[in-house]
C-alpha cells in the first residue's frame, strides 16, 4: 500500500511539474486581437473564429494571401485610374492641338508671305515656338524614356 502512495504521489508531483512548462495549448496564453495566441514554443494557435488584422503577429492562416490580393487589386485600381486620366488628358491635347494647328497653320501661311531673309536665318516665329513646345511636349509623354536622351538622338529616332 505504501509503494501505491508513493508512486502516486510522484505521478502528482511529476504532474505538476510538467504542466505549467508543458506549453502544450492547454497552457494558459492571452490570446491577440484576432484571437490567436503563441505558446512557449512558438507555435501559433488561433480559435476557429479567430480573424485578420495582426500582421507581424500571430494569426489565422490565409491572411497574408489575403492581404497581397487586396493590395494587387488597389494597385489595378490605381492603375487603371492612371491610365484613364492620361486618356482624357492625351484626348483633350489632341482637341487642343488640332485646334491650334488650324489657327498655327493660317498663320504660318500669313508668315510665308513675309521677306525669304527672315526665314534664312531660321528664326521661328512666336507662334511657331509655342507649337513646337507643344509637339514635344507631346512626343515626350508619349516616350517618356526620350528625356534622358540627347535632341540630337530624339531628332534622329522622330525622323525615322
Amino acid at each position: 500500500m505504501r509503494g501505491l502512495r508513493l508512486l502516486g504521489s510522484l505521478l502528482g508531483l511529476a504532474l505538476l511539474l510538467v504542466s505549467p512548462a508543458g506549453g502544450g495549448p492547454a497552457s494558459a496564453a492571452t490570446p491577440n486581437k484576432c484571437g490567436c495566441y503563441r505558446d512557449t514554443a512558438g507555435t501559433c494557435f488561433c480559435a476557429k473564429k479567430g480573424k485578420c488584422g495582426c500582421p507581424g503577429d500571430c494569426e489565422p492562416k490565409g491572411c497574408e494571401q489575403q492581404r497581397d490580393k487586396e493590395i494587387q487589386k488597389e494597385i489595378e485600381a490605381e492603375t487603371k485610374k492612371a491610365e484613364a486620366s492620361q486618356n482624357k488628358r492625351s484626348a483633350a491635347d489632341e482637341e487642343k492641338d488640332s485646334s491650334n494647328v488650324e489657327k498655327d497653320s493660317s498663320n504660318v501661311e500669313h508668315e510665308s508671305a513675309k521677306p525669304a531673309a527672315t526665314a534664312s536665318h531660321g528664326k521661328m516665329s512666336a507662334a511657331q515656338a509655342k507649337q513646337l513646345a507643344k509637339l514635344i511636349d507631346l512626343y515626350l509623354s508619349d516616350h517618356p524614356e526620350a528625356r534622358a536622351k540627347p535632341l540630337e538622338d530624339v531628332r534622329n529616332d522622330v525622323g525615322r
